[in-house]
């Protein structure tokens, strides 16, 4: 026997809905995304597929919407306000001076630490002027974090942020979906228990959809970490070097 040796495809948004829908119970397994009255279920289960993915930024570290987001940095200018497709900043950030032409290959990066709400407000010279912010603090009252810095930058330059996107939206139900192929059978996990609590199937059903997407969604959060394995260490000569 030949062993298959090509990589599975990866589902369409709508064929993950219709396999949600016919897991719940709610359809037969002989149904089609061409079939009747799919229309109105396939919007349905993309707006329900978004609160989903949305929901996901609660359940853990998720290593795909982890990147970096390089913000330009004006003299003068204190305040930022981030894209909407930023959920959060983590951790602190690397100033990157106004020299440095390629930010990928950099040189003379500066550490800038993110503070607090109170350790801000307790500042007493918010308007003082240096080269370089050495410290910041992200508000996040609005739909996006607000970035201040301080002191106020004399100099431009290019602050390197670590970030949280949100995932990639379901209203599209020919795409595929904005997570590594390991997430599929999750999410139609996940959508059989919302659509069987929306079309009031018998409480055993849900309770069982429910238990079985909690577990296959701890799974998938279990291994979507960085797998780094161990802290890297880098050693090099400065000028401070004995």
């Amino acid at each position: 026997m030949t062993l298959a040796t090509e990589v599975s495809a990866p589902v369409s948004i709508n064929g993950l809905i219709l396999l949600a829908y016919k897991r719940a119970g709610i359809l037969p397994v002989e149904a089609r995304l061409s079939g009747a009255n799919m229309t109105p279920k396939l919007e349905h289960g993309r707006q329900t597929l978004d609160l989903v993915l949305d929901g996901l930024a609660t359940e853990g570290f998720i290593a795909r919407t982890t990147s970096f987001y390089d913000l330009p940095i004006v003299a003068g200018e204190s305040q930022y306000t981030l894209p909407d497709t930023v959920l959060d900043v983590f951790e602190d950030a690397m100033f990157i001076p106004s020299t440095n032409d390629d930010t990928k290959h950099t040189t003379g990066e500066l550490v800038c630490k993110q503070m607090d709400t109170s350790t801000w407000q307790l500042m007493t010279n918010k308007g003082a002027i240096s080269s370089r912010p050495q410290l910041f603090v992200a508000l996040r009252g609005g739909a996006t974090p607000v970035l201040r810095f301080w002191p106020v930058p004399s100099e431009d330059g290019t602050m390197r942020l670590k970030t949280v996107r949100l995932l990639g939206s379901g209203s599209d139900g020919t795409k595929s979906l904005d997570l590594q192929r390991y997430w599929q059978d999750a999410i139609v996990w996940c959508l059989a228990y919302h659509f069987a609590v929306d079309a009031s199937m018998p409480l055993d059903r849900v309770a069982m959809l429910a238990a079985t997407s909690a577990q296959k969604k701890k799974e998938c959060l279990g291994y979507a970490f960085e797998h780094t394995g161990t802290q890297a260490s880098v050693a090099y000569q400065t000028q401070w070097s004995a």
